[in-house]
């Protein structure tokens, strides 16, 4: 059984599909700065310790004067595209992209770095400290999948987003452009979810070290914050997993299940826990709900496990190459191929494929192993 398919599949990072959360009718529109105590207030009516969850959007009166300056006077849009060219140009702002931090509106101000969340934040808390409605969204995309360590981290993209008065199109601001956006491909968030992305990134990174307690923690906090957030489901089901808590980790993709019943992460999770679980019909069922066009490369490579557990191992390898033909960068997919072929007894067909992940990780021991022992 390969571990890193089965046990540790797609776990969304730096932004997650999901549905726009309803704002309690007690809190501020969505887009406007929200006090301290509204803040809080929120927070404790989800369960959960202010303390363990910072407004990601507060600012400080050295960012509000940094809006001032940056922003200058104009029209809002106006105002917006200087905020934004200022924290890009790196003239006036210094600020580096790094995908694994996660920072708050303040912090990401302070340490002028962070990923795509942390620009996010702090784009969204300088404008609306100049009185400007901005809110965060995500960008519905495949995403891009990434080894580190035994887990499988899937990496989508959040941008902070402008509506035009009295139109359904919104105009984006981010790392890479500004551009027109409309329809489906955006979805909005309040800044509870906001705050439940972050919570969710610090338990994966938490899973990506083995701190599997702490990893629920966290988990168990951003799925409070951001119930309507399904792929969150499917982190905090895998941390239970993890954990040892099987009927956990089914409950908590069966509850993401409830709120988002074609979520990618969560399917592809639950399909790999039935199979770790000697289930293959359920998995093929959890497998046959996905939309491949949004799915991560696992999701076929889980489908490929299926397939060859049933003794097709033509139509096993066939999952793992249209996986490895998704990004071609993994490794897995071609570790998959490898074991596949080898299994059947085709050793220079498994060396090959072998030679292919390990010019895609050259640090990967199985790729090494396989690799040697198909000379």
């Amino acid at each position: 059984m390969c571990p890193t398919v089965r046990r540790s599949l797609t776990l969304p990072v730096a932004a997650l599909a999901a549905v726009l959360t309803a704002c309690v009718s007690s809190d501020p529109p969505v887009g406007f700065a929200m006090s301290p105590e509204r803040w809080n207030a929120g927070v404790t009516r989800r369960g959960v310790d202010p303390a363990e969850a910072p407004n990601p959007m507060e600012t400080t009166p050295a960012m509000r004067a940094a809006a001032r300056e940056l922003g200058s006077a104009g029209s809002d849009e106006g105002r917006l595209e200087r905020l934004r060219t200022a924290l890009l140009d790196g003239r006036d702002f210094t600020f580096e992209y790094e995908r694994t931090s996660t920072f708050s509106a303040s912090d990401a101000f302070e340490n002028r770095r962070g990923n795509c969340v942390s620009f996010t934040n702090l784009l969204i808390a300088l404008a609306r400290s100049l009185g400007i409605q901005l809110q965060a969204a995500l960008v519905s995309t495949r995403g891009i999948s990434e080894r580190e360590g035994d887990v499988i981290v899937t990496y989508n993209h959040m941008v902070a987003v402008y509506p035009h008065a009295g139109s359904s199109d919104v105009k984006v601001y981010d790392f890479y452009r500004m551009a027109e956006e409309r329809g489906p491909r955006l979805t909005l968030l309040d800044d509870f979810s906001v705050a439940a992305i972050r919570a969710s990134n610090d338990g994966v990174a938490h899973l990506g070290r083995g701190e599997y307690a702490e990893a629920e923690h966290d988990l168990g906090i951003a799925v409070k914050l951001g119930p309507q957030l399904g792929s969150l489901y499917a982190n905090l089901g895998l941390a239970k997993w993890r954990n040892g808590d099987v009927a956990g980790a089914f409950a908590a993709f069966r509850r993401g299940l409830e709120v988002e019943p074609r979520c990618s992460p969560l399917l592809q999770n639950l399909a790999a826990l039935y199979l770790d679980q000697h289930k293959p019909a359920e998995a093929q069922a959890a497998l046959a709900a996905l939309d491949m066009h949004r799915s991560s490369p696992y999701a076929l490579i889980v489908r490929g496990d299926l397939a060859l557990r049933e003794g097709n191992v033509k139509g096993a390898i066939r999952n793992y190459r249209q996986a490895a033909g998704l990004d071609p960068k993994l490794a897995d997919p071609w570790l998959a191929i490898a074991r596949a072929e080898l299994a059947r007894g085709r050793r220079d067909a498994a060396h090959k494929a072998a030679r292919k992940a390990l010019k895609r990780d050259p640090s990967s021991p199985e790729a090494r192993t396989l690799a040697a022992a198909t000379q």
